[in-house]
């Protein structure tokens, strides 16, 4: 009887598999953690509140996570994320920790849990930037679009008490919308006259809600053609003040090649993408991930990051990553290096 060649199979299966490998082109430059997926509000582009929350990392885990990383990489950008990152009570406390080690320390939200005390407490902890979520230059689209009546005022009075402290400074984050193609450039205008800058991201499939190739189409705030006149009007009015003055903070290339996806949102630009390269992410119950949108490669209280970021898996995921379909590789994080 004629033994079969398990090695010559192994290694037929190996070299199959090794073309749909990746590795790293270095080490991370930014990390992004997402503390919680809680959320206290109802936003319509956005689906993450709906995730039935589980035992999230603890304080001294998520320190764990940050002297890895500063042994492995050094003290690269740190940005903290959710859900709403500051339903977490110890965010001042691990903002603190991670810019006593030298991170540049950022932190998304919706601005409407802020007192001056939180606002006192964030700013000595030394939080470099503040994105604030405005997702309409009027009060009746940013409530819209965030579900919940009176966000907008909320958002404001948080406004006020950051311009008193000497940090974080404030980047207003707009979300382009059927709803806000009007808004574009009132909110351009604002930003500079306050001080801000203002960074626009183009609606995408609802994070925390499984992808859709077509969800555009099943969007109700997607923009529809005859929004694209304005909306070409507004991308060209960012381009002028980006080139001109920088408070937009969208790259050039960027703000163009809206005007195409726009029209052709399931038609990838091309880009190769960030995903595992330059970018690394960890969610709130210790998963690393490489991309948002793919399983995880693993758990950092289980495992090193170090073999995480370097192992096969890995290496498959930005395989994976590279050859995506998905027109994701427009959003901002894929053009902050640009």
């Amino acid at each position: 009887m004629k033994r079969p060649n398990f090695f010559m199979s192994d290694v037929a299966r190996y070299a199959r598999d090794a073309v749909k490998l990746r590795p790293a082109d270095g080490l991370p430059t930014q990390i992004h953690v997402s503390v919680t997926d809680r959320c206290c509000l109802p936003c319509r582009m956005c689906d993450i509140w709906r995730i039935e929350p589980k035992a999230e990392m603890t304080t001294n885990e998520w320190k764990g996570v940050f002297d890895q990383v500063s042994d492995w990489a050094g003290p690269v950008g740190l940005n903290f994320a959710g859900g709403e990152p500051f339903l977490r009570k110890d965010l001042p406390e691990l903002t603190r920790y991670a810019t006593s080690m030298g991170f540049t320390v950022t932190a998304n939200s919706n601005a409407t849990l802020f007192n001056q005390r939180k606002i006192e407490e964030i700013s000595e902890a030394g939080l470099d930037i503040l994105y604030v979520s405005m997702d309409g230059f009027t009060a009746k689209t940013h409530d819209h679009m965030r579900g919940e009546v009176g966000t907008h005022a909320r958002v404001m009075r948080t406004l006020k008490l950051v311009d008193k402290v000497p940090n974080p400074r404030v980047i207003v984050a707009m979300i382009i919308s059927r709803h806000s193609v009007h808004e574009l450039k009132p909110m351009a205008d604002w930003t500079r006259e306050q001080g801000y800058q203002v960074v626009y991201q183009p609606l995408f499939n609802n994070f925390g809600r499984e992808y859709d190739p077509q969800w555009f189409v099943k969007s109700p705030h997607f923009p529809r053609p005859e929004d694209l006149g304005a909306l070409d009007d507004a991308l060209d009015y960012l381009i002028d003040i980006k080139e001109n003055d920088g408070h937009v903070c969208n790259a050039v290339g960027q703000l163009k090649e809206m005007k195409r996806y726009f029209r052709n949102p399931a038609v990838s630009n091309g880009l190769p993408c960030n995903a595992g390269h330059s970018d690394l992410s960890f969610d709130p119950y210790g998963n690393l991930l490489l991309c948002f949108w793919l399983p995880p490669v693993g758990d950092v209280r289980k495992t090193p990051i170090p073999w995480m970021w370097e192992s096969m898996q890995s290496q498959r995921r930005r395989w994976e990553a590279h050859n995506c379909p998905r027109t994701c590789n427009m959003l901002n994080c894929n053009f902050e290096h640009m």
